[in-house]
C-alpha cells in the first residue's frame, strides 16, 4: 500500500478534534478498530494510524455470508500487515445463528462478543468502530418505525462500554471523498444493495434520495440526536437525583408509592423503571413499554410483572416492590449447629448459647429458645414448603405456614425463600417471622439459646 500524505488533510483534523470528547481516551492507549474492509473502517483505521496517538489493534469478524468475505478477511489483513498493525480475527458461522433471530441481530451480537473478549484479551483500553452521521440517521428512523420511544430517538452512542465511535459527525459523503483523494483501497459488499432489506431499503430509498434534494438533512438528524441525548439526559438526571434517591429498600426490594406514581407523567413511571432495572440501557418495544404501564396502573394487590431481564415487580398494597430475584435459591437443606455461623441462600444463622433471660434489643431476626429442648436434636434450614404446619408463639392451635405467611403479608417474591428451622424434622422457627410455641422460655428453662439471622451483603 503506497504511503498516504494526509498530515493537512481536514478530516484528519476533525477526527483528531472529535477525539478531545472522550476524557478517559489517553495517548498511547491500546485501540481495538474493528475493520470489516469497507469504506468506512478502512478510512478511521488509516486515519488513526496517522494519528499515531495509540496503539493500534485491527479486528476482523468474517460473517461467512458472501463468497467474497473471505476476500474481505484477507484485505484487512494484508492492510493491517502493511500499515504494521497486529491483525485478529475470527470466522462466524451462520448455521449456529438462532432461529428466532435475524441475521442483522445476530452478527451484531457475535461481532460485539468478539470484540469486547479480544480487548480483555490483548490488554486494550477502547474498542473503535466507524459508525457514521448516515449510520446514526438510518438508525433513528428505524427506531422510529419500531416505536421505541425517548431511547430509540437517541440513536447510536458516542461512547458505551468502551466502544467509541469518532466519526459520527462525518457524513459519508465526507468518508466518500476522502477515499478518492487519498485513493484509499477498499472492499465493496454487495448486499448493500439489497433492498429486500429493511435498513437498505431505507437507505437507498429514501435517505439518499433525501439528501440528494436537502444536502444538510443527514447533518440535520445527527444534530437533532445530540439535542435528544440531552433531554434524555436530563430527564434522566432528575429522575436519578429527585426521584431514584429518595426511594426505601427494604429486604434487597426497592420500594415505590403509589402516591408516587399517581404524580408522575407515564414517561417518567416508565424511564424510571427502566433506570432501575436496565443498567445496559437497552431499547424496549412499544408492546414492551405498553405492558409495563398498564401494571404500574392496575390496583390489584399481589400481581407481579416479570421484565425480560429478570427483574419482577410486585403490586403490594400501598407500593411496588422492584426485585432482582437471586439467581439461584437453594432448596438443599443445611444443618445449623451450635456456635457455628451457617449461610443459607441470603442471610447467616448462628445459635449460641447464653445465660441471660432478658430479651434487649432483639427483633424478628434474633429469637430465645428452650436449648434444653433443642440440644440433643439436629438442627436443619431448609425451604418451607406445602403443607408445613407449626403452632406460631402464642396461639393455641396449628396453622399451615402457608395461611401463616398470608396473615404476616409476606409477599409472592419474600415467599419463595422463606426459610425454616426445623428440629428432626419439627418446624423451630419461621425465620425472621416467629417461633414456634413449644420452643419457648418457661419457667423451668434452665439453658437459652439464641437464634439469630443477619442478610449477607453481596
Amino acid at each position: 500500500m503506497k504511503t498516504l500524505s494526509l498530515k493537512d488533510h481536514h478530516l484528519l483534523k476533525k477526527l483528531k478534534s472529535n477525539l478531545k470528547a472522550f476524557p478517559d481516551l489517553k495517548e498511547n492507549d491500546r485501540v481495538l478498530v474493528s475493520v470489516s474492509g469497507g469504506v468506512d473502517s478502512v478510512a478511521l483505521l488509516v486515519l488513526l494510524n496517522e494519528l499515531d496517538l495509540f496503539q493500534l489493534n485491527t479486528v476482523h469478524i468474517n460473517h461467512k455470508l458472501r463468497k467474497e468475505s473471505d476476500f474481505d478477511e484477507q484485505f484487512v489483513r494484508d492492510l493491517s500487515r502493511d500499515l504494521n498493525i497486529p491483525f485478529r480475527s475470527k470466522s462466524l458461522d451462520p448455521k449456529s445463528k438462532p432461529r428466532k433471530q435475524s441475521l442483522e441481530e445476530w452478527g451484531r451480537e457475535e461481532r460485539y462478543s468478539f470484540l469486547k473478549n479480544t480487548l480483555t484479551k490483548d490488554k486494550g483500553h477502547w474498542i473503535m468502530t466507524a459508525h457514521h452521521a448516515n449510520d446514526q440517521a438510518e438508525t433513528i428512523l428505524m427506531n422510529l418505525s419500531r416505536k421505541s420511544g425517548v431511547a430509540g430517538l437517541r440513536g447510536i452512542s458516542k461512547e458505551k462500554d468502551k466502544v467509541l465511535r469518532p466519526l459520527l459527525n462525518f457524513t459519508k459523503t465526507d468518508i466518500l471523498n476522502f477515499s478518492k483523494e487519498t485513493n484509499l483501497p477498499y472492499q465493496q459488499d454487495k448486499t448493500n444493495y439489497d433492498n429486500t432489506i429493511p435498513r437498505n431499503f431505507l437507505r437507498n430509498k429514501i435517505l439518499d434520495t433525501w439528501e440528494n434534494e436537502f444536502p444538510e438533512v443527514i447533518q440535520g438528524i445527527s444534530r437533532s440526536s445530540n439535542l435528544f441525548c440531552e433531554w434524555s439526559d436530563g430527564l434522566d438526571y432528575m429522575i436519578s437525583e429527585f426521584i431514584i434517591s429518595d426511594l426505601k429498600v427494604r429486604d434487597k426490594k426497592i420500594v415505590i408509592s403509589y402516591n408516587l406514581l399517581k404524580t408522575i407523567p407515564s414517561i417518567v413511571k416508565i424511564r424510571l423503571i427502566q433506570l432501575i432495572t436496565d443498567s445496559t440501557n437497552s431499547q424496549w418495544s412499544k408492546h414492551h413499554m405498553s405492558m409495563l404501564l398498564q401494571f404500574l396502573d392496575k390496583n390489584k394487590s399481589g400481581d407481579f410483572y416479570m421484565l425480560s431481564n429478570g427483574w419482577r415487580l410486585l403490586r403490594d398494597r400501598n407500593s411496588i416492590k422492584v426485585q432482582y430475584p437471586s439467581d439461584h435459591v437453594n432448596d438443599t437443606a443445611v444443618i445449623l449447629e451450635k456456635d457455628t455461623p451457617t449461610n443459607f441462600n441470603s442471610y447467616r444463622y448462628e445459635v449460641n448459647l447464653q445465660n441471660n433471660f432478658k430479651k434487649k434489643n432483639y427483633n424478628k431476626n434474633c429469637e430465645i429458645v428452650d436449648w434444653e429442648k433443642l440440644k440433643n436434636t439436629t438442627l436443619k434450614l431448609r425451604l418451607w414448603k406445602q403443607g408445613d404446619t407449626f403452632q406460631p408463639l402464642g396461639m393455641k392451635g396449628h396453622q399451615k405456614i402457608s395461611d401463616f405467611l398470608i396473615n404476616e403479608k409476606v409477599d409472592c417474591i419474600d415467599k419463595e425463600s422463606q426459610s425454616v428451622l426445623t428440629a428432626n424434622g419439627k418446624i423451630v422457627w419461621v425465620c425472621g417471622k416467629r417461633i414456634s410455641n413449644w420452643v419457648r422460655i418457661t419457667q423451668n428453662t434452665n439453658q437459652i439459646a439464641v437464634l439469630s439471622r443477619n442478610m449477607v451483603h453481596q
